[in-house]
This record gives structure tokens, C-alpha cells and sequence, in this order.
């Protein structure tokens, strides 16, 4: 097992694992889970799990890279490095805009839309948007509570991507 491991380069590995860790929340959750709660408890739920990840993944990340997060852009980047760690090299995203006071960023391609749309999954059990809000906004009250993140465009809602707005109080 050993010798076969050491053959797969990093990245093999990586985007494996990320793909299958986005298949397994998205058929658990929205094929299984959410059908026997209903949606507003599946939901609900997914707001504050993603909320607490976003509190220990924050701090773990600032820490383990020693990533500043002093102002809007600042904090921009570092959220697309948390998403890229959370979701995988399958993530696209790129700074659209970007001054002290406020950042923007667009994310163009997503693992988990892409298992949501290989799962036909019912696009209102979808939790991108309450799910991805939670993460960054419990995320950064952790690490700097002066940066705040409201997710503005959602590809659940319709849009061709998402977006989100970092701005620095």
C-alpha cells in the first residue's frame, strides 16, 4: 500500500480526497439528512456547522501560515486560502476588487456546485450561501472581529458564480 501511495504525486492525492470529502457532504446531507429533518432544520443546521468550522479552521490557518489579516484585502486572501484548503484545488476564485477598507472575490469554480450539480441535488437544499456566510463571518470574528463578509451573489440563487465582500471597519 506504502508503494503505491508513494507514487500518486500531492496534487493526485489532494484533489482525490477533496472530491470525495465534497461528494460525501453532499449526497449525506442533501440526499439523506435533509429529506428526514426538512429543509429549514437541515439548514439550520448547516448554518452552525459551518459556523463552528469557520471559528477552528480561522485561527488554525492565521496561525499555521502566519497569514496577516490587517485589512479588507488582506482578509480577501486569506479566506480564498481557507476555501482552497477547505474545498480543494478544483477551487477558482480571484480577487476582483481590492483597497484597505474593501475587498471583493469572485469564485468561478467550486467543488462542492460541481458534486451539487453531478448529484442533481434540489438547488433548495443547497446551503452554499447560509453555509459559506457563516464560515467567513464566524471565521474572522475569531481571527480579526474588524473584518466583516456578506456573500452578495450565489450560484444557488441563479448567478453564474458567487462573490463575496470583505470590508474593514
Amino acid at each position: 500500500m506504502a508503494e503505491i501511495l508513494e507514487k500518486i504525486p500531492a496534487e493526485t492525492k489532494w484533489a482525490i480526497t477533496s472530491n470525495v470529502l465534497a461528494s460525501a457532504l453532499v449526497v449525506r446531507g442533501e440526499k439523506v439528512i435533509a429529506p428526514v429533518l426538512g429543509k429549514l432544520k437541515w439548514l439550520e443546521i448547516n448554518n452552525e456547522v459551518y459556523g463552528e468550522g469557520g471559528k477552528l479552521m480561522f485561527p488554525q490557518i492565521k496561525e499555521e501560515f502566519n497569514f496577516p489579516v490587517g485589512d479588507a484585502t488582506e482578509a480577501a486572501k486569506f479566506a480564498m486560502l481557507a476555501l482552497m484548503l477547505l474545498m480543494g484545488p478544483e477551487t477558482e476564485s480571484e480577487l476582483k476588487e481590492a483597497t484597505p477598507e474593501r475587498a471583493v472575490v469572485r469564485t468561478t469554480k467550486c467543488p462542492f456546485w460541481e458534486r451539487y450539480e453531478e448529484n442533481e441535488v434540489n438547488p433548495e437544499l443547497i446551503p452554499c450561501e447560509i453555509g459559506h456566510q457563516a464560515f467567513c463571518e464566524e471565521g474572522f470574528k475569531a481571527i480579526n472581529p474588524k473584518v466583516t463578509y456578506k456573500l452578495v451573489k450565489a450560484r444557488p440563487s441563479g448567478e453564474s458564480y458567487c462573490e463575496g465582500v470583505y470590508e474593514f471597519k
